[in-house]
């Protein structure tokens, strides 16, 4: 049983700000499996190989996002909300300048709709400088959601960071 990767969003804010995310999903698998077992299944994923630095989607076993692949375990993700990331996210995509319209259009409708729809949802947490590849710490913030919306079936990864 795994994963079946659905498709890729990607959105970069092109505003001189150095921000993107980064949107993978997946159908959940049947019959229906616990938390903690999807997550084990997106850490194994190869999609989840990557560094989230240039390259794509599956391009580096070993590394994901600032971590080595192999430090990221499904213990690593916190149950969080929407009430709690949404303004976070937010404040982070709005940090730097004013979005403009299609970019604001885009992230309500790839991240925010979705992040509400989600009735679970886990927060990666930071694993600190001792999780660090060795160029990793590379990304000003890194934030990554797995958002499991049980009525569709889904499970969208979120990525949103800036370089």
């Amino acid at each position: 049983m795994r994963l079946v990767h659905l498709g890729h969003v990607f959105i970069n804010f092109k505003n001189n700000s150095f921000q993107w995310v980064d949107i993978q999903r997946f159908q959940l698998p049947r019959p229906a499996v616990d938390d903690t077992t999807v997550l084990a299944m997106l850490i194994s994923h190869e999609l989840y190989g990557d560094d989230h630095a240039g390259g794509a989607p599956g391009d580096n076993p070993e590394r994901h996002g600032p971590y080595w692949r192999d430090r990221i375990t499904p213990e690593a993700f916190d149950l969080t909300n929407a009430s709690v990331d949404e303004p976070l996210l937010r404040a982070w995509a709005e940090r730097n300048v004013t979005l403009t319209e299609p970019l604001h259009t885009a992230l309500d409708r790839e991240l925010y709709k979705p992040l509400r729809a989600a009735d679970r949802m886990y927060r990666l947490r930071d694993l600190g400088p001792d999780a660090f590849h060795d160029w990793g710490g590379v990304h000003t913030e890194f934030h990554e959601l797995a958002l499991l919306d049980h009525a569709a079936e889904t499970l969208t990864v979120v990525v949103a960071a800036d370089d």
